[in-house]
């Protein structure tokens, strides 16, 4: 789908997708030659009404594949934004703890890599692009760890620690981007579209009755309802229904969280004067 319907509001896009399949409908209905409707006989029509019960079958499951695709596509992003954030919080806290001051740029340069995805990298997936400031944040991360030298046994413990969360947050990272470029291929579009509108022919050869029109505008409109589903998923950071960046906000909010707690308590407090 052009990235331009995903600035539609949700009930934009269903309503004008329903009213386009109506139209089609009752537009084929209106379209098809008179003469060829008063020559059909009763066993023309029972063909018909056949024909459209296997073609309407066969694009059911055409539908219900391209639904269950875009539906695990967008489950897979959501999970992969939810394991980025809580690897970004789990790294944040072990630099923290670790308390060198190479483990505090360190954790300032998550933070920096957190706030470049949310403002540069989240809208440069929407356009089908890659952010470099981000993929260099994410190097600089990186960099800064590899200056962590453990200077006791404790030391190396969480150091080891840190560089497997580190590797999660890049595994989740990628996970993130490929979930991005996931959407219905242009073939099954073309395919689910062509099979859709065979759906509707039969319905066109009978006659032209108000029982006619009504299953004809009926079936356009579960039609349309199908396409609303599929459109508005096939892209998962886009529409109404987008994958947010509300985990990591929320994983950057905490380490903001932590980190006023902290000065709080290294703060030198007042000493109470004593009585004599």
């Amino acid at each position: 789908m052009p990235l331009i319907v995903y600035e539609l509001p949700n009930w934009a896009l269903g309503g004008a997708l329903m009213l386009a399949w109506v139209t089609i409908g009752l537009g084929a209905q209106a379209l098809f030659p008179r003469r060829w409707r008063e020559r059909a006989t009763e066993t023309d029509r029972h063909v018909a009404l056949a024909s459209l019960g296997v073609i309407a079958t066969i694009n059911s499951l055409l539908l219900a594949f391209s639904a269950v695709s875009v539906w695990d596509s967008f489950s897979a992003a959501e999970q992969a934004v939810d394991r980025e954030a809580t690897a970004m919080a789990q790294l944040a806290r072990s630099l923290a703890v670790y308390g060198t001051p190479e483990s505090r740029l360190a954790r300032e340069r998550l933070r920096g890599y957190g706030r470049s995805v949310i403002g540069k990298e989240w809208v440069a997936m929407q356009q089908d692009q890659a952010s470099l400031p981000t993929l260099d944040a994410f190097d600089d991360l990186y960099r800064t760890l590899g200056d962590l030298h453990p200077e006791a046994a404790s030391d190396g413990a969480l150091l080891a620690q840190m560089w497997t969360q580190a590797n999660d947050l890049l595994t989740q990272r990628r996970a993130r981007l490929v979930a991005a470029e996931g959407k219905v291929p242009a073939t099954l579009w073309a395919v689910v579209l062509v099979s859709s509108l065979l759906t509707l022919a039969p319905v066109a050869v009978l006659s032209v009755t108000a029982c006619t029109r009504g299953a004809l505008v009926v079936l356009a409109l579960a039609l349309g309802l199908v396409f609303h589903v599929v459109a508005a998923m096939d892209r998962p950071f886009l529409g109404a229904e987008r994958v947010t960046a509300a985990p990591i906000e929320n994983a950057l909010a905490n380490m903001q969280r932590w980190d006023t707690r902290w000065m709080a308590d290294a703060a030198p407090r007042p000493s109470t004067p004593r009585l004599r």
